[in-house]
């Protein structure tokens, strides 16, 4: 699985210059010689992006996996899903079965502290009472208490407070897919650089 920088067949690659024959071919060889198959994908069909505007703008299935035809059939279920990604240039793809896909999304994660929190005055205010609402203890578990007390107050904190600023960046980002996907570095490009620049500051 990876970044192959190569394509089988020319359908992978949509826009600009056309792909050399030659270079697909000796691809495609390559995988037969090792006695390997692709193994498709989930998802937008392409998986990098040169995010330039206008007819220079391509999109590529660079990213792919691949595997003998023993491990296909000794995981069938085993599919791969390409992933969106805002920093990178390239798609993510991620191996798993169907089942694990679903759970890779489901709802609930550990709590983490975010960064932007910082940039709130009230953050310290918040973990400052959480920490003194509890009375001083040498143990452990007194300490653990404290800890689970900022972290709760924290979360209640964050779902009043940045609430807004999570919605509005999943918006955000669904906007950008649809416009990257839906043409727009070609027929408007100025629309993808302030997406971009909203995601950034949110």
């Amino acid at each position: 699985m990876g970044d192959f920088n190569e394509i089988l067949f020319v359908e992978e690659k949509q826009g600009w210059l056309l792909r050399l024959k030659r270079q697909m071919q000796g691809f495609r060889d390559a995988l037969d010689y090792c006695r390997l198959r692709d193994l498709g994908f989930n998802g937008f069909p392409f998986t990098w992006c040169n995010r330039r505007a206008g007819g220079q703008n391509v999109w590529i299935r660079l990213d792919r996996g691949v595997a003998s035809v023993e491990w296909i059939l000794r995981f069938p279920s085993s599919r791969i899903h390409h992933l969106d990604a805002f920093h990178s240039d390239h798609k993510p793809l991620l191996l798993c079965s169907d089942s694990e896909f679903k759970s890779f999304y489901k709802k609930g994660r550990p709590f983490c502290f975010e960064a932007m929190w910082l940039k709130d005055n009230s953050c310290e205010g918040v973990i400052r009472d959480s920490w003194d609402s509890r009375q001083q203890s040498v143990s452990v578990w007194g300490f653990t208490r404290k800890i689970m007390a900022c972290q709760e107050n924290l979360k209640v904190w964050n779902r009043t407070t940045f609430g807004h600023v999570r919605s509005a960046l999943k918006r955000k980002m669904a906007e950008l897919k649809e416009a990257e996907e839906g043409d727009c570095y070609r027929t408007n490009p100025g629309c993808i650089q302030l997406l971009r620049k909203e995601i950034g500051s949110l």
